[in-house]
């Protein structure tokens, strides 16, 4: 805490996230002149393109020109188009739920019958809602639209805003990474090798458990922490001013809200439903979103004026989140385009060669744990490293299953620490926490749920997680 003082005194600032999205932008583009480059080959299986394991070969280098740094800001932009779309929308939507007052009202009506002593119970309920969305279809992002409403509801109800972070990132990141059903990861995982679809769901459904309970209790003590001394928060010495959007004012809950409530809930059920059966991706999603936004617009009596307005209104409170989204992205176009990308993941996998089971997976799982920094798309990740760790799985006797788990471990938890996860960037610029203030909140917690997958991974080896 001193060291902090001192450094403050003395004028440092933690650069703000989209200096640090671009610094990394600009040190990726130097690696290219450093890194040789190299690629593997990609052939065709069942409609996907993979890379074949034994076709690593270097090549001849495409270092990143000075103009390449800058326009990899708006290819990234292009290349997650779809997603920054669905953010936009999703956003937009939810804004139009929230000024009808039914989420606030609905939740301030549980603080009246629980008691305001038991405020923790809805922030854990919240949590496990965003667990599961992280869970079962793999909506990651599907989090940051909901930032203003997260963070609002946590200072309405007496907390910081590291708490309105934490109740939706942490949950959904938490439940991306165990993804009983997470098509992203489990899903083309087991595509790459060949077990039944989502077999292991039950222990990839205890360890969401586990995590989830985990989650909640290292939030939730926090957070009374805060209520007992907010001194304690580590954002205590900021000023939050442009978050206080009436955090403080009470909403009832009458029978129109409660109705825009349940159309809430079914547009998300929809799109669970759809997601699951219908095989809807971000387009269909949207599509709900809006639909259910101008539903709950018609059932709070506004006009068609208001209606447009204020999904406007959403749209732009979520800009910010969508550009950091589109930088973050530009890391890997700098990487593809340099031709870097494929000899990282080549060089970083080759030490897994020749270990014990039980080692191997855990060595697996720091090995997509860093390679994570470099892809942060989890089926961008899928797609480049199993074709290479599968076969590896195969040569050290290990269960393809279990590498599979590595790669879930190794993509998910670290997208709570890393600058280049456009999810966390968007959260901490909406709010102006400073990076390393989240740091300091959140590595305890990296910590304790890095060596709950550890022992997750040797404990799956030992009992013989499978099928194979």
């Amino acid at each position: 805490m001193d060291c902090q003082n001192n450094l403050d005194k003395k004028g440092f600032s933690f650069p703000h996230s989209f200096v640090l999205l671009f610094g990394i932008i600009a040190f990726t583009a130097i690696l290219t002149h450093i890194i040789p480059a190299g690629e593997f080959t990609r052939v065709q299986v069942d409609g996907r393109m993979i890379v074949d394991p034994n076709s690593f070969q270097y090549i001849a280098a495409n270092p990143a020109k000075f103009f390449d740094v800058f326009m990899a800001i708006p290819k990234g932009m292009n290349d997650a188009s779809a997603l920054i779309f669905m953010i936009l929308i999703i956003g937009a939507s939810i804004q139009l739920f929230d000024s009808t007052g039914a989420i606030r009202g609905a939740i301030f009506r549980l603080l009246d019958l629980i008691g305001e002593q038991r405020k923790d119970w809805v922030l854990a309920a919240i949590m496990v809602f965003f667990g599961c969305l992280g869970a079962f279809p793999g909506m990651l992002e599907a989090s940051i639209p909901f930032a203003p409403l997260c963070v609002g509801l946590a200072l309405a109800m007496g907390y910081d805003p590291i708490v309105g972070i934490a109740v939706p990132l942490v949950s959904i990141v938490v439940g991306w990474t165990a993804g009983p059903s997470n098509p992203w990861t489990v899903g083309i995982g087991q595509q790459l090798a060949e077990p039944p679809l989502f077999s292991g769901f039950i222990y990839r459904l205890f360890i969401f458990t586990v995590l989830m309970a985990f989650a909640i209790r290292y939030v939730l003590r926090y957070g009374k922490r805060i209520l007992a001394d907010p001194k304690q928060s580590v954002v205590a010495d900021i000023d939050f001013s442009h978050l206080a959007m009436h955090t403080t004012e009470k909403t009832a809950f009458t029978f129109r809200r409660f109705l825009i409530l349940l159309i809430f809930i079914s547009t998300i059920g929809t799109i669970l439903y759809g997601t699951f059966h219908w095989k809807w991706g971000l387009f269909q999603m949207s599509g709900a979103y809006i639909i259910g936004a101008i539903i709950a617009g018609i059932v709070a009596g506004y006009r068609a004026n208001v209606i447009a307005d204020t999904l406007l209104e959403g749209g732009k409170a979520i800009f910010i989140g969508v550009v950091a989204v589109g930088m973050a992205r530009g890391i890997s176009v700098v990487m593809t385009d340099g031709r870097i990308a494929d000899t990282i993941v080549y060089a970083v996998s080759q030490p897994l060669k020749g270990l014990p089971a039980t080692i191997n997976s855990v060595a697996m799982f720091i090995v997509q744990t860093i390679i994570n920094f470099f892809i942060p798309s989890g089926s961008g990740q899928a797609l480049v490293t199993l074709p290479i760790m599968l076969p590896v799985a195969d040569i050290i006797e290990l269960k393809r299953q279990i590498a599979i788990l590595a790669f879930q471990f190794g993509d998910g938890l670290s997208n709570l620490c890393y600058p280049t996860v456009g999810a966390l960037v968007a959260f901490l610029i909406y709010t102006k926490v400073p990076f390393n203030r989240w740091l300091r909140f959140i590595m305890p917690f990296m910590f304790a749920t890095w060596g709950v997958a550890a022992l997750s991974l040797i404990f799956a080896v030992l009992m013989g997680y499978g099928p194979f």
